[in-house]
């Protein structure tokens, strides 16, 4: 697997007249897919892109992974340059779908899949896979507001330009627009740099408010790091998090005795994994039935955590604290 670096400005060439059609790819000794991610270095991103290069090697594919850096401009560019240098497919893990439509109308100009995990639905796609965001959101929002009953001061930390945090941020407000004694505030993150801005901005919040009672996450990375500040601060006992991903950081922290609450875990892995399935059947002529692919996700309390070093079973577990009791 290469790694390569393009930085600059997206500069399309001229769509090439006629589609190339996906089924030529079999014809060559190799399948070559580029993966690009804009934000690699996410624990969660990280892992189903591993993953999906796994996958991908063991079917003999040749992979190339681009690493944005948080730059959406060089992501884009670094797909453009995948298919003009004649690669059978583009799988893209969690970079803005509504930020790539230039790429996507440049793959599907070239007759190659571009497969994406938690990335939105966007015209042109071939599928896009992960979860039931909305549902998610409201799942967390749930089980917070049943832990202060319906009233008191939440802190909504989430980055709404990826429509994974954006879905999971209506299913939030769909919940608490049903407890009118819930304040709100409403803290857009700043990606690249989430972890040290939620970090701070918690610190922040809790000099300004002695009032606070929760935390809801759009993700995990944001939810530790409130976690640390309340800990930091000696809140532990009045502030709790809630959050979505399952990363291991946070469950390492749901485990232990501070304020991380709960996280609905997400199957990261298996997405990798379903993207290559979804792209190789693609190439094979055979597209999904439906452009959004979700996958089951489970609630993680302390009492459902798996034990140390040990991972989540998705099979089995539960997605509402009703049925763990």
């Amino acid at each position: 697997m290469k790694t390569t670096n393009l930085i600059g400005r997206i500069s399309l060439v001229a769509l090439m007249g006629g589609s190339i059609l996906a089924s030529a790819a079999q014809a060559q000794d190799t399948i070559q897919v580029g993966i690009v991610s804009v934000n690699y270095n996410s624990p969660s991103v990280q892992v189903q892109t591993d993953a999906a290069i796994a996958a991908a090697e063991a079917l003999g594919w040749e992979v190339e992974l681009f690493d944005g850096q948080g730059d959406q401009v060089a992501t884009n560019n670094a797909a453009i340059a995948f298919i003009d240098r004649g690669f059978d497919a583009i799988i893209n893990t969690a970079s803005a779908n509504p930020q790539m439509t230039a790429v996507i109308a440049y793959a599907k100009e070239a007759g190659i899949p571009f497969v994406s995990t938690f990335s939105g639905l966007v015209p042109g796609i071939t599928a896009d896979i992960g979860s039931n965001n909305t549902a998610d959101g409201v799942i967390a929002a749930t089980e917070l507001v049943g832990r202060i009953g319906g009233v008191g001061h939440v802190i909504k930390m989430n980055w709404t330009v990826l429509p994974a945090l954006a879905e999971r941020d209506a299913g939030f407000h769909a919940v608490m627009s049903q407890f009118p004694g819930i304040t709100i505030t409403e803290i857009e993150l700043k990606v690249p740099g989430q972890v040290d801005d939620a970090y701070n901005q918690m610190t922040n919040l809790m000099l300004a408010n002695d009032d606070i009672v929760a935390v809801w996450a759009g993700w995990d990375e944001p939810g530790t790091a409130a976690a640390r500040a309340i800990e930091q601060a000696g809140m532990s006992d009045k502030i709790f998090v809630v959050s979505m991903d399952g990363t291991q950081e946070a469950l390492s922290l749901i485990r232990g005795e501070g304020p991380y609450e709960l996280t609905v875990a997400y199957d990261v892995e298996r997405m990798g994994v379903t993207a290559v399935e979804v792209t190789a059947a693609a190439l094979k002529g055979n597209m999904p039935g439906t452009q959004l692919l979700t996958l089951r996700p489970c609630l993680i309390t302390e009492d459902t955590a798996p034990p140390e070093g040990q991972p989540i079973d998705f099979e089995n577990c539960e997605l509402f604290s009703g049925e763990m009791q």
